[in-house]
């Protein structure tokens, strides 16, 4: 085989990126990537090609990506409690009509993601005085689903991840 000074190659049983940088008749002065020579026999040198990568098709692309690179599917599925986000006017409803339209809106939001098999949701209830999050955690007080705090707020916990085991989990 002829070798060029200059060229790319590679040594049979090892990895890295070699330089010819003198030939002899038996064997080929080589510059590795950090820069040292070394003498290797010709029998044990392979000429090394690039690879053209312009026509690489991606397969199974998720065109649709959020912000950040990650994919939307990934996503953990979110929904807000408060009042103000289900409701444009609420003066009218009281306390208990309220409580009672926040923990339905709940149970519809984990039976559709559990019907969607996600194993993961968040849960905004915010600060208040927690009777929302009791409500909460009394409903998935049964096997899977596990409730931990979630950071939403600097000044205390105002929401909870929800994790869906698919296996034992049932509708609420």
């Amino acid at each position: 085989m002829n070798f060029i000074i200059g060229e790319q190659v590679s040594i049979l049983n090892e990895t890295g990126s070699y330089k010819v940088i003198g030939i002899e008749s038996t064997y080929l002065v080589i510059e590795d990537e950090h820069g040292f020579d070394r003498n290797v026999p010709r029998t044990m040198i392979a000429k090394s090609k690039p690879v053209i990568t312009r026509n690489i098709v991606l397969k199974d692309h998720d065109k649709k990506l959020s912000d950040g690179g990650r994919k939307r599917k990934d996503m953990v599925p979110c929904i807000d409690l408060h009042i103000e986000s289900l409701l444009d006017a609420d003066h009218h409803m009281s306390s208990f009509d309220k409580l009672n339209l926040q923990v339905k809106t709940f149970r519809e939001f984990i039976n559709l993601n559990l019907s969607k098999r996600k194993t993961k949701v968040l849960v905004i209830h915010g600060i208040g005085e927690g009777r929302l999050k009791s409500e909460i955690a009394s409903l998935l007080n049964r096997p899977g689903y596990d409730i931990h705090d979630a950071n939403y707020s600097p000044v205390g916990v105002g929401a909870s991840y929800i994790e869906i085991i698919l296996s034992r989990a049932e509708p609420i």
